[in-house]
């Protein structure tokens, strides 16, 4: 299957001006590919760059308290000695030195560091560190070459720039690289990625099956060091695949950092491009949590976002910086600085860094007296709880028994998670059977609204959540005494003031083929007859009705004809109701 991905004709150049364009106080050296802000000529200006493709990485990182400059390649290729060394003399004309971070690729390596060196040649200070903190490629692999440069290299950019912005004036260039490098010695990343990434322009490949994912995969498509099979679960993947490689002493081969337990830790998800936020945030809780079930780690500082990327890679890497060695090394280096947190949380303005990276204010404590915990309206209705019991759970189960053909009803005129929500809710009822008042329906009917609420969510919750409150008020106002027993009639009167509540809050009607075409004829039929075999029957003549008109309400009233298709919400209703009747 071919894989679909939006094209541009010069994407590179495209992309470096629309970044501009969207950031104006960088400035873009079109020529060169190169962008860079303004700087201080007391200052360490640091540059950073590589080949294009892992956006916001570097162009992003540009501000104050972080990067200077970028240099940038053509897609995942390092760019020349010409556009790096003229990134170093445009901007070290307006600093105090040149640090050059560097990836740990071998295009990137050769192109600054002979930059470096042929600026030096032109007398400009200039100095070189390179970046690794893969621990995938372990040392007997990774030979002489070391450790590849992964999401970890956005965290050197940051304590490094933040160090060059506050302390540069003292202690140089050569205290800039210093620090930069005790950050980098106390790094350890490891990525993994379902499929290899789509490149602008080029035909997507991929040697992997659908059964198939990779740990160790680099930022350049480059195959991982394991290929899983089949794919286990993200978080069998995480505490079996992945931290052990970050913290496993015993494995001397990818041991690069010792953590202890009482070490502060700083933990960074970073998205490779084309996992959701949601995700990506579920992932970071369960890292969390196995980082300190399983190794007693309690990460002092959670980040996570999209900040090196590879395009749309369908994965995300795990970066640990071991906070407690990296402030004991600076502090003894530099004794104004007592923690690393406190350039990692120092303000910058660029504009790939997230203000939910800087220090966080003291969050609020939960005032548990005031939450919402239990419901509470005017107990009326002398009913029969096992007799309800029992209609709830045959409803529930005729629910779970229709649930594929709710959905696949659903599927052609919503989303498909019709039959899913509805499914939810019933169980939500079942499952809150026994916190149910035993006295009072108008309650029971209360605490029902409630577990509809908080079990089925998105529109269909609230509207049966409202129905349902509206059906506790009617009794409410239809029963004159505490004890009155529920009849047919006062279930008939209650029924149709939950119609005229949850009509008070949508403006669907019979005919805008949603749940109303199924439940105003069963209520009405129910009012006049008190038979709920025969609303029933009008509940379901009402659903059946909606194939032959199009939708007015919902996602159904704009994904495409829905005039031949049962209204999958109708659809649910009778079910329930079904289900209610064959236990009566």
């Amino acid at each position: 299957m071919a894989v679909k991905s939006f094209e541009v004709s010069d994407p590179v150049i495209s992309s470096l001006k629309g970044f501009a364009l969207a950031n104006p106080s960088i400035t873009l050296v079109e020529g060169e590919k190169v962008l860079f802000r303004e700087t201080s000529s007391d200052k360490v200006a640091i540059i950073s760059g590589g080949g294009t493709g892992h956006e916001p990485s570097h162009a992003g990182f540009i501000g104050e308290g972080m990067l200077s400059g970028a240099v940038c390649g053509d897609i995942f290729a390092s760019p020349s000695t010409k556009q790096i060394l003229n990134a170093i003399r445009l901007i070290d004309a307006k600093s105090n030195g040149v640090l050059l971070l560097v990836k740990n690729y071998t295009g990137d390596v050769l192109h600054f560091g002979l930059s470096a060196e042929r600026a030096r040649a032109l007398g400009i200070d200039c100095h070189v560190v390179v970046i690794g903190d893969d621990v995938a490629v372990g040392r007997a692999k990774g030979g002489m070459v070391g450790r590849r440069a992964l999401a970890g290299t956005v965290l050197v950019h940051k304590i490094t720039g933040a160090f060059a912005e506050h302390y540069s004036v003292k202690y140089g260039l050569k205290g800039t690289a210093k620090a930069a490098q005790i950050v980098i010695d106390n790094l350890v990343t490891i990525g993994s990625s379902l499929d290899h990434c789509k490149v602008p322009g080029r035909k997507f490949e991929s040697s992997l099956t659908a059964e198939q994912m990779e740990v160790g995969m680099g930022i350049h498509n480059e195959p991982g060091v394991n290929v899983l099979e089949p794919i286990p679960t993200t978080e069998e993947l995480i505490s079996k695949h992945m931290l052990p490689k970050l913290l496993d002493p015993n494995d001397k081969d990818r041991a690069f950092v010792d953590f202890d337990k009482e070490d502060e830790v700083v933990l960074l998800v970073n998205n490779l491009g084309g996992v959701s936020n949601f995700i990506i945030s579920a992932i970071a809780e369960k890292t969390t949590t196995f980082l300190n079930e399983e190794y007693g780690i309690k990460p002092k500082k959670v980040m996570t976002g999209t900040l090196m990327t590879a395009f749309n890679g369908n994965g995300f890497s795990i970066t640990l910086l071991n906070a407690t060695k990296a402030s004991k090394e600076l502090s003894a280096n530099f004794p104004e600085i007592k923690s690393v947190f406190e350039l990692l949380n120092a303000y910058t303005d660029a504009p790939g860094w997230s203000a939910g990276f800087f220090e966080a204010k003291k969050a609020p404590a939960i005032d548990h007296s005031i939450l919402h915990t239990e419901v509470k309206v005017t107990e009326v209705g002398n009913y029969d709880f096992e007799n309800f019991s029992r209609w709830m759970k045959a409803g529930a189960e005729q629910v779970i028994k229709a649930e594929p053909h709710i959905t696949q009803l659903d599927t052609q005129v919503g989303d498909g998670d019709c039959g899913y929500t509805l499914v939810a809710g019933v169980n939500g009822i079942i499952g809150g059977l026994d916190q149910l008042s035993k006295t009072s329906l108008s309650e029971a009917m209360a605490q029902v609204s409630d577990i509809i609420e908080d079990s089925m969510g998105g529109t269909s919750g609230g509207l049966y959540s409202i129905l349902i409150s509206g059906f506790s008020h009617g009794l409410i106002k239809t029963c004159t005494e505490k004890n009155e027993p529920v009849t047919a009639d006062v279930i008939a009167k209650a029924f149709s003031f939950a119609l005229e509540t949850l009509y008070k809050y949508t403006k669907a009607r019979v005919g805008s083929s949603t749940m109303i075409d199924a439940l105003e004829p069963f209520v009405q039929e129910f009012s006049k007859s008190n038979d709920f075999k025969k609303a029933v029957a009008a509940a379901e003549a009402g659903a059946k009705s909606t194939a032959t008109f199009e939708a007015k309400f919902g996602r159904a009233s704009y994904v495409g004809d829905s005039s031949s298709v049962e209204d999958p919400g109708a659809a649910g209703l009778v079910e329930f109701l079904k289900g209610v009747e064959s236990a009566l």
